[in-house]
């Protein structure tokens, strides 16, 4: 019997006749690599003889070595080469022995019979010699009829099994106020005969849902979150940025390939910068947050995982991926089809879902804390950020601030809150600080001509806009580090929960200078893999720190947000800022902390 766990749940397809409004169809998919290990392994002889479909003594037997099957014309083509021999074992020798080494070849119907179980039924069969021609041997035709056919007859997969996990699955997600329509649709669950596809075999399942579940609700205005709210959101959306780690985790662990690394990593970012968003009131969630956040997430993580299989990346059986995918496509589905059901995910739905990545694991999947996370960055290549900043020069301004030095050298920067009189010494050195990060990490990243001033420029106009240079405030009479409402900190606005387990909380709030580098860091990433390739394709030069700082604002999906004809009023605020930042001090302009602004040189414009 073919296991659940190698069958894969696709989009649920809502028929448009009126007849049907209510009628859903869940497509069941049996790909072919686990259809063609199951019928090996029922026609085989014995357990210990995978290619043996009949064998009596060492004369007489009829082989089937590693058939393949596809799908041909609407019908499941199985073939493998083949031989066969029927003699008499005499003293340690085979006598009178008629022997044929060739090709067999099997043409399958799939369908279901009464009891719900899915079956083959023979088509056509044939077998050829190492020639191509049909053999003279007619004992081979029926070795193949009394020992093949009825083995590919017996083939089954119980669909009814199919019942018990779809009650499960669905009515983890079902608000308990549908309840009781839910039951009565469960209850009408209907198996249909089954069709071939180019993947595998198709066992459609239809669900009758009531029509009321078939539209989605009007989303209801609502008043901006209250600290207490924020709070509370936050703590209900941590198991899913657990267990989006936890998976895409496992998923790196089991494919080393780089480009695989890159995809997972930003389908890490954009996951994490939407929860942000959601949490800073900028997006509005329809519903249940948390199945906001998988719905837009699922999709871009299957297409991941199949295409790497595809392409041999995943060094793990695939099996142990089956059953992650399936139950994830069954959630993104019923939600699909059913938008007035309300689906809602809950935390011990997600835990059993990253569970099945790897069922040996003890440890808890929703795990979620602020510690670094070495692993998370050896797999993503984020490497560790040295603490502190690089000694600065002495300024002369500091003989006219007597507050900006002490007897043992400069002031340092850490939980210094400028007063107006120190914003001219203060400017010099974050300035400095800002300079020799950028520097630094231009000769770590290697960035080439002419990408390597667009980077020097960038990294003080994104620290102005982000903060005005400011890395701490005064709060309740005491110094404080700089905290946004997304909960983004210091100089650079590094978002805690977007680098959750890669840099250090603690040391981003009150080291201005691991803000700085881990920022500097950061920058040059989304300008490496994000504005450079966009900016090349686009053909302008100019948009690639656009570009960069439009990542390192909301996320990778934003690359590309300031060219749009039609852009979000805010965004388009904060992208024309930017680029006045970024133009002014690369036109040879400095920075004015008294006005989070740049004084420009003479009316010139920057040298295209």
């Amino acid at each position: 019997m073919l296991p659940i766990r190698a069958l894969t749940l696709c989009s649920l397809v809502l028929f448009a006749s009126e007849a049907a409004a209510g009628r859903v169809e869940i497509p069941l998919r049996v790909p072919l690599d686990a259809l063609r290990q199951a019928l090996s392994a029922q026609l085989a002889a014995s357990p210990g003889r995978p290619a043996a479909l009949y064998r009596e003594g060492r004369c007489r037997y009829l082989n089937l070595d590693t058939p393949q099957l596809e799908a041909v014309g609407g019908h499941l083509q199985l073939v493998g080469p083949g031989s066969a021999a029927l003699g008499l074992e005499v003293f340690g020798g085979c006598q009178n022995a008629a022997a044929w080494k060739g090709s067999m070849q099997f043409t399958l119907a799939p369908l279901v019979d009464s009891a719900g179980r899915v079956r083959l039924r023979v088509v056509d069969s044939r077998l050829t010699d190492d020639g191509g021609n049909a053999p003279a041997l007619g004992f081979i035709w029926e070795l193949s009829r009394r020992y093949v056919h009825p083995r590919l007859h017996q083939f089954s997969y119980d669909a009814g099994a199919l019942r018990t996990a779809l009650l499960t699955l669905v009515r983890s997600v079902a608000p308990p106020e549908h309840a009781a329509e839910l039951e009565l649709a469960l209850n009408g669950l209907q198996v249909l005969q089954p069709r071939v596809e180019t993947a595998g075999i198709v066992v459609p399942i239809v669900l009758e849902l009531p029509d009321a579940w078939l539209t989605a609700p009007r989303p209801p205005s609502t008043p901006p979150l209250t600290e207490a709210e924020i709070e509370a959101l936050d703590t209900a959306l941590r198991p899913w940025d657990a267990f989006l780690v936890y998976s895409i985790r496992q998923v790196a662990r089991d494919g080393g390939d780089t480009a695989l690394r890159k995809r997972l990593f930003t389908l890490l970012l954009e996951s994490r910068y939407q929860l942000t968003a959601i949490l800073a009131g900028e997006v509005v969630a329809v519903g249940d947050p948390l199945r906001a956040l998988f719905v837009d997430a699922w999709d871009g993580l299957r297409t991941i995982l199949t295409q790497a299989h595809r392409d041999g990346l995943i060094n793990a059986p695939w099996l142990d991926y089956a059953l992650f995918i399936d139950a994830g496509d069954a959630l993104l589905a019923l939600d699909a089809a059913a938008p007035g059901l309300g689906m809602r995910l809950s935390a011990d739905g997600l835990r059993q879902l990253a569970r099945s990545l790897k069922p040996a694991d003890t440890s808890d999947p929703l795990a979620y804390d602020f510690a670094e996370d070495p692993e998370l960055r050896r797999l993503f290549d984020v490497e560790e950020i040295p603490s502190g900043a690089p000694p600065p020069r002495r300024s002369w301004l500091e003989l006219f601030i007597r507050s900006a030095h002490a007897d043992d050298g400069p002031r340092p920067l850490d939980r210094w809150v400028p007063t107006r009189d120190e914003l001219g010494l203060y400017q010099a050195r974050i300035g400095e600080l800002l300079a020799k990060a950028a520097e630094g990490e231009l000769q770590h990243g290697k960035l080439a001509a002419p990408y390597d001033r667009i980077f020097l420029d960038l990294v003080p106009a994104t620290a102005l806009i982000e903060s005005c240079w400011r890395q701490y405030v005064h709060r309740g009479g005491k110094v404080s580090y700089l905290r946004s409402s997304a909960s983004s900190v210091g100089i650079m606005q590094i978002n805690e929960r977007v680098w959750r387990g890669f840099y250090d909380v603690q040391k981003l709030r009150w080291d201005t200078g691991y803000n700085v580098r881990a920022g500097t860091r950061i920058l040059m990433r989304y300008v490496k893999d994000y504005a450079v390739p966009y900016a090349q394709r686009s053909g302008d030069i100019d948009y690639v720190a656009r570009a960069a700082y439009a990542v390192y604002n909301a996320g990778p999906r934003a690359v590309g947000r300031f060219a749009k004809e039609k852009r979000h009023p805010r965004e388009a605020r904060v992208d024309d800022r930017l680029w006045a930042l970024f133009d002014g001090i690369a036109s040879g302009g400095r920075a004015d902390l008294r006005t989070c602004g740049v004084i420009t040189v003479a009316a010139s414009s920057r040298p295209r």
